[in-house]
């Protein structure tokens, strides 16, 4: 099952990152020295007279963004040319899951950049946009509410983030490189679906691969634990740590726009992710339960493989009872033993196989012996 598990993992983010490295967020970033790029910067912004009102953008100020707003260029990245045009509109944006309207504008930047054809291999550069101080604003700088930007710890809204190299194999693999940390979250959130019809197929095939017993209430007679519960699990958190991962990613791809530090946030998900996913397989595969109902006794034993079974005679058993519990409309239910030695509780959850038959063994032997 691993092999299988790591290969088909591998061809999905693959695949996934060969087919974005082609997307804007990765061709503009990483770029073959000396090439000339065209680019559109969509934004839109406001500016914050008070803690519930924006500023109009009146003709006026308009006029003087279009004229004052700059394209600011470090490292090997050269502007060659820009223009601006703003449009007075109002902005809407969710905050603390409160959407907001206000009056703003959009942007629509046309920046003409390039990079020195010496540039080095793998040499750092970047596009920032740079406001001019209007006197009817005061202090006051734009507030962006959509379009691919990171602020910096300069206070610098940052649009770019360029990296050059000198030969076409080294952009492609440049490109391939940040193109992961969309594939890796995709890819694995696409394996997650996929893995899931596997297990099913897994399942009745280790089902059917059990020891035979009797049939029906014949006894005595051996409940297994689910045979795939530790892939369940780790399937299911892999793929919940996948899908906010995959929504930065998709946003970044969206936008046109990847930051270093996102490719970080969208690998720091997945990291967690396998750590947490790996300890619930652990304590999962730990805890699971397999419960033997004879006609003087029941056994039962934690784990898989060759472990000690606790034997328990019908007259040290207390109490049998079945408990619920339920949870936004999803009810769980579970058999609790209570030994007359006042040992920890044994708890059977509806989980083991044979559930319904393991209860009515259960209380049909505790109540006759």
């Amino acid at each position: 099952m691993i092999p299988k598990y790591i290969a088909t993992l591998a061809v999905a983010v693959v695949l996934v990152a060969l087919a974005a490295s082609s997307f804007q967020f990765a061709a503009r970033s990483q770029v073959l020295a000396g090439q000339t790029v065209d680019e559109t910067f969509t934004l839109e912004f406001t500016f914050d007279a008070d803690s519930t009102h924006t500023y109009k953008i009146n003709p006026g100020l308009k006029s003087d963004l279009e004229k004052g707003i700059t394209f600011v260029a470090e490292g090997p990245v050269r502007i060659v040319s820009s223009s601006v045009e703003i449009t007075p509109q109002d902005v809407s944006w969710t905050e603390n899951r409160t959407n907001y309207t206000s009056p703003g504008a959009g942007m629509v930047a046309l920046v003409k950049w390039d990079t020195p054809p010496d540039s080095a291999n793998g040499a750092h550069g970047l596009i920032y946009i740079h406001f001019p101080d209007i006197p009817a604003l005061g202090a006051v700088g734009p507030t962006f509410h959509s379009g691919g930007y990171q602020k910096d710890d300069q206070g610098r809204y940052v649009l770019r983030e360029v990296n050059t190299y000198q030969n076409a194999f080294l952009v492609a693999l440049a490109r391939f490189s940040i193109a992961l940390a969309v594939g890796l979250p995709v890819g694995a959130l696409l394996q997650s679906i996929f893995w899931a019809f596997v297990l099913k197929k897994e399942k009745r095939a280790r089902l059917a691969a059990l020891p035979p017993q009797g049939q029906g209430s014949e006894l005595p007679h051996t409940f297994y634990p689910n045979p795939i519960a530790e892939w369940s699990i780790w399937t299911l958190l892999f793929g919940i740590f996948s899908v906010s991962a995959s929504l930065i990613a998709v946003i970044s791809v969206a936008d046109g726009f990847m930051s270093s530090s996102m490719i970080w946030i969208a690998y720091s998900f997945v990291a967690v992710a396998t750590i947490v996913g790996l300890i619930a397989a652990y304590f999962t595969g730990r805890s699971v339960l397999t419960v033997r109902v004879e006609s003087s006794s029941m056994s039962y034993v934690r784990g898989r493989g060759d472990l000690q079974w606790i034997t328990v005679g019908w007259n040290e058993i207390l109490s049998l009872t079945e408990k619920s519990r339920t949870y936004r409309g999803t009810t769980r239910y579970w058999l609790e033993l209570q030994f007359r030695d006042n040992r920890k509780k044994l708890k059977i959850g509806h989980d083991i196989q044979e559930y319904p038959l393991l209860k009515q063994l259960l209380f049909s032997v505790f109540k006759s012996a």
